[in-house]
């Protein structure tokens, strides 16, 4: 009988460690931490750092710098329009035109007032320097007086209102001009109008230099003096 009670009573202490151990145990989700029971974060994402697309820099086309028709640089007359400049040679130092394209003397034209005696198939090998510059067609823009390295070849028509200009190591008391058939203004240095030699045909050639043709010799203009050079 007593065995029974002690027994009985050994159970029952058992019984109440067993209870108390198991009210003791946490479980993962009153620890609150990761694990495989733990919730996922209600917390918002962290907005990145930087402009929203609202506030972002934006160009639209009407602010876009942009140059229109009417103020973007109107043409104007050829580089070697009526432009004389002094160049230093082999010969000395001569006149040439804006780009760097030689300039003859006619010897018929002396005692002719400044007028060109060169006309008809003349003017086409010798094409005469005008003012306002021409192409082989006769238009401006061209050459003689325009970009180098074209034929100066055809009949000259210049571009009105436009008058010779003297470039450093030229006197600007020698330029003036006298009206060809045409009507365009020829240039004139020191009382000879100028011309360009159709063979020539990039900045630096001189191939004109002392050739004879049309009946009287052809030379290059010295800058200083305005007197032909007659050496070869």
């Amino acid at each position: 009988m007593r065995n029974g009670v002690i027994a009985a009573g050994v159970l029952a202490l058992g019984l109440l460690g067993s209870a108390c151990g198991e009210g003791s145990k946490t479980t993962p989700e009153s620890q609150g931490g990761g694990g495989p029971y733990a919730q996922p974060s209600s917390a918002p994402p962290a907005s990145s750092p930087g402009v929203s697309p609202s506030e972002s820099a934006s160009v639209s086309p009407s602010e876009s710098a942009s140059v229109s028709p009417s103020e973007s640089a109107m043409p104007s007359a050829p580089a070697g329009a009526g432009v004389v400049n002094a160049k230093k040679t082999r010969l000395g130092t001569i006149l040439v035109d804006g780009t760097g394209r030689t300039l003859y003397m006619f010897e018929k034209d002396k005692g002719q007032g400044g007028k060109s005696t060169c006309t008809g198939a003349c003017a086409k090998e010798w094409p005469p320097f005008v003012a306002g510059g021409t192409s082989a067609s006769g238009s401006p823009g061209g050459s003689p007086g325009g970009s180098p390295g074209g034929s100066p070849s055809g009949s000259a028509s210049g571009m009105p209102g436009v008058s010779p200009s003297a470039g450093p190591g030229v006197t600007a008391s020698k330029l003036s001009t006298t009206t060809r058939p045409d009507g365009s203004k020829q240039v004139v240095y020191n009382g000879w109008p100028l011309y360009y030699f159709e063979e020539d045909k990039a900045p630096g050639d001189m191939k004109g230099q002392g050739v004879t043709s049309f009946g009287g010799p052809w030379y290059v203009i010295g800058a200083d003096t305005g007197d032909p050079i007659t050496k070869k």
